[in-house]
């Protein structure tokens, strides 16, 4: 995990994250700062702003599209099927999105 880690975020970033030992080896290594909540007895917060709700919400969503829209994904392609739902993430509320959305796809 702390390779994974140390290939996509700088030091000093801070990871919030569940209680799943995994990343124990971030209270190790001190180039990281981790803040987590402890869903295992019902934490979901710790009213101070650590919460993992908005990333477990992304994953939710990339979940239900995989299986209930393509059935399956190549791991050749994951990048642009998880560039597709973030882009569906962050215009679910634009009402304006369709000519945008055509003018990339023309260009």
């Amino acid at each position: 995990m702390l390779n994974i880690i140390r290939d996509v975020c700088y030091e000093g970033t801070t990871v919030i994250s569940d209680e799943s030992v995994s990343y124990n080896v971030l209270d190790k290594h001190k180039e990281y700062v981790r803040l987590w909540v402890n869903h295992s007895v019902g934490q979901y917060s710790d009213h101070k702003g650590t919460y993992t709700n908005g990333i477990e919400s992304v994953w939710a969503l990339i979940k239900r599209g995989v299986y209930e829209m393509y059935h399956h994904i190549s791991v050749k392609y994951m990048q642009e099927y998880i560039d597709e739902f973030c882009f569906r993430l962050n215009n679910w509320k634009n009402e304006r999105i369709f000519d945008p959305l055509i003018g990339q796809c023309v260009l």
